[in-house]
């Protein structure tokens, strides 16, 4: 059953009433509807808040149509609500300058090129993405160092030299990941550190996408 939602940005009827989990249901199915122009389906939902009943799902949906968030057609569905929407906040972005040489210096550039969106930057798919924290230095010659946050990507499928989240034996790992000989295994990137082969298992958790350092 697919839901079609429509929502409703309404200011006798604000989301200030909803519940934590009633506000994030809300916010999952905005940004699901604004990312693929469409609306999820209870299964989607279930999916995504990892519920196995899809009952559990509809009482939420039920919630916020009570709540004057969602509405129902005749046929049970959810119906979009068109509304005179408030101005949508605009998502965080920067100037970006440039480019700017590491070597010798050359003339400066003050006429932005474009102003950039960090996430549409650094995350290509925001519902399977996640943050790690570097714990040590075996990655530090691919740039990653201990301390360091890692974009992680779940959904990606992994390919040969990708720097990976792996799973080996049923352990987590940062590596990137190699084949020699039909068989994978995990590298790091120090050479004080050796690598790594699986006695039983190796699977990938997800792909790094890019690392954030703050100084």
């Amino acid at each position: 059953m697919m839901v079609d939602v429509r929502l409703r940005n309404n200011s006798t009827h604000s989301s200030m009433s909803l519940t934590p989990h009633q506000r994030t249901a809300l916010n999952y199915i905005r940004e699901f509807q604004r990312k693929r122009g469409y609306s999820p389906s209870l299964s989607d939902l279930a999916i995504a808040f990892g519920v196995r009943s899809k009952n559990a799902i509809a009482k939420v949906v039920n919630a916020l149509v009570r709540e004057k968030q969602l509405e129902k057609d005749p046929k049970g569905r959810i119906k979009i609500i068109e509304q005179e929407q408030e101005p949508a906040a605009l998502p965080f972005s920067l100037p970006l300058f440039g480019p700017i040489p590491a070597g010798f210096a050359a003339p400066a550039e003050e006429q932005a090129e474009e102003l950039l969106t960090i996430e549409d930057y650094l995350v290509r798919d925001r519902h399977s993405t996640f943050l790690l924290r570097v714990k040590g230095n075996s990655m530090i010659n691919a740039g990653i160092h201990n301390g360091d946050l890692v974009i992680v990507e779940r959904k990606a499928e992994p390919k040969v030299n990708d720097i990976v989240v792996g799973v080996l034996d049923g352990e987590y790992t940062l590596k990137r990941l190699r084949k020699d000989k039909g068989k994978f295994y995990l590298q790091a990137e120090n050479p004080e550190y050796p690598d790594l082969f699986a006695l039983d298992e190796l699977q990938v958790a997800g792909v790094v996408r890019g690392v954030i350092r703050r100084y």
